[in-house]
């Protein structure tokens, strides 16, 4: 009886320390951190910048006519990330919240420079969210990220929600950052991240961003960019996306702009001795979008010169980005190389040592089949163009 009472009065006496929290941190000491980027500062070093949403004032509360952004950006020099944002902790006077944080960019002098060592940060933050999408500035990312508009009021709200959208999937070459991180570090499958940089047709009072073409790596560096097309084809080759868009020109005077949906793209390999064949097998069902020349879809004639005409464009669009990623960059942004890693293994484990050689030798044999599933505005057998009125 007695060590029963002896023992409640531990426990109540323990009760009192149970009512903190030795990790506590005040709300309004805590910011959340939109973005934060990386790059090199004109001296080469290290330089790191964060975009931090700022609060506004609900109008009730007396908001109503604030002209501060939605935003603040801070930016710090160190010999590490981590050094340099304890420097803008001091700075900005807040802590810093990073589960919530949409983007990672990374300047491309910093990528061409090469990445080694600088990623590891977001490995050992336990607290970093490894679902932000990851983008490749070609300008300074302190103006990226300091002076960018646009609709939104937080840009990186913008950009996340333009990178998440499957209509522009295959023209971003959307990544998220537990994808880009290991890729860093593989030989059958390269990363590959959107760019972004200033619109050209606005000035410099008005930054709006575009996410476009793609920045190619080989290990930790960055080592050339695909245009549109091509960051089309790389995102239905690794199995990113499964529609898009194309335009081609039939006649003189005649482009014809087509819609895919879906894409059912399959790659195998195959050896001939020391020969390795990429062969791709692409089905796609296309429907035409608009056309700048009437189009006379009755004649079975001419819709065989359709398909004809966007199974040459796509055969030729498929062998030249391949070629381009395997010849000039020596890189596999498409995955080739886990395809065999998957398919014959034992292959796999001789082949992986001298990947980036044996790409330049690669043949590539597509087969494309493409099926028209719909026309547009059809009228009795004819497609006009865009704004002509019939008379």
């Amino acid at each position: 009886m007695f060590f029963r009472f002896l023992k409640t009065c531990l426990l109540l006496s323990v009760l009192p320390l149970l009512g903190g929290c030795w990790s506590q941190i005040n709300f309004d000491q805590l910011t959340v951190v939109s973005s934060l980027g990386l790059d090199l500062n004109p001296d080469k070093r290290l330089e790191v910048t964060i975009q931090l949403v700022n609060p506004t004032l609900p109008i009730s509360a007396g908001g109503g006519n604030q002209q501060r952004r939605s935003i603040a950006t801070y930016s710090a020099v160190g010999a590490t990330v981590e050094d340099a944002l304890e420097t803008i902790r001091q700075q900005a006077k807040k802590s810093l919240f990073f589960p919530q944080t949409r983007v990672v960019m990374i300047g491309e002098r910093l990528a061409r420079k090469g990445l080694d060592g600088v990623m590891d940060y977001f490995w050992r933050n336990q607290y970093q969210n490894f679902n932000s999408f990851v983008l490749i500035s070609k300008e300074p990312v302190r103006q990226a990220l300091g002076k960018s508009q646009e609709l939104q009021a937080v840009p990186a709200d913008e950009w996340k929600a333009y990178l998440e959208s499957k209509y522009y999937k295959s023209l971003s070459g959307a990544i998220e950052l537990y994808q880009f991180l290991p890729r860093l570090n593989q030989s059958g499958y390269a990363a590959a991240v959107p760019g972004l940089r200033s619109a050209e047709s606005y000035g410099a009072n008005q930054r709006i961003m575009a996410i476009e073409e793609l920045a190619v790596f080989r290990h930790e560096r960055l080592v050339g960019w695909m245009n549109s097309d091509e960051t089309q084809m790389v995102s239905w080759l690794s199995g990113m996306a499964k529609s898009g868009s194309f335009k081609v020109k039939i006649d003189e005077g005649t482009i014809i702009s087509f819609q895919m949906n879906p894409v059912a793209v399959r790659l195998t390999p195959v050896f001939d001795g020391e020969r390795i064949t990429l062969k791709v097998k692409m089905v796609a069902e296309a429907g035409i979008v608009t056309s700048t020349a009437e189009l006379n879809l009755a004649d079975p004639d001419f819709n065989r010169k359709l398909v004809r005409s966007l199974t040459d464009h796509l055969q030729r669009q498929t062998e030249h980005t391949v070629y381009k990623l395997f010849r000039t960059y020596r890189t596999d942004s498409i995955g080739f190389g886990e395809t065999i890693h998957r398919k014959a293994p034992s292959k796999w484990k001789k082949l992986k040592k001298d990947w980036e050689e044996r790409l330049k030798t690669i043949k590539v044999e597509p087969e494309i089949k493409v099926v028209m599933t719909k026309s547009g505005l059809l009228i009795e057998g004819l497609i006009t163009k865009d704004d002509e009125e019939k008379k």
